[in-house]
């Protein structure tokens, strides 16, 4: 059985004007097992809520049906991820302000992300 395989990853981060800024993001590199139990984990946990929704009168009939639903998308979701990223902290090219971003939880490239400070729409790319 293999761990999680992390790297860090530079991208580059577009605005309106001015220069592209860089950041870093840590990208989490799962393997086949490792989707399987994540994927059963998330089934598991949104099942679990449906069985405790049973005992809620009246609202157990929209509820269960739901959470039942949302647990096969989440395990489905789960097993079709192989990377997630976790932590990314970029420089806004319009307003200069350093922070986290906050990123799809699937890894995808090019992406657009929202400064928390200007909130002005930026493009996630990479370097070429």
């Amino acid at each position: 059985m293999t761990s999680e395989a992390t790297r860090i990853q530079p991208f580059l981060l577009t605005g309106y004007h001015g220069k592209p800024t860089q950041g870093k993001v840590t990208i989490q590199t799962f393997d086949r097992e490792q989707r399987i139990r994540r994927a059963v984990t998330g089934l598991g946990k949104w099942w679990g809520v449906a069985v405790v929704t049973v005992f809620i009168p009246v609202a157990h009939f929209v509820l269960v049906p739901s959470f039942l639903a949302y647990g096969g998308w989440q395990f489905f979701q789960r097993l079709g991820t192989t990377e997630v990223a976790t932590d990314a902290r970029g420089t806004c090219p319009d307003c200069g302000a350093d922070q986290v971003l906050e990123l799809a939880a699937r890894w995808r490239v090019p992406q657009p992300v929202t400064c928390r400070q200007c909130h002005r729409g930026l493009r996630l790319s990479l370097p070429s």
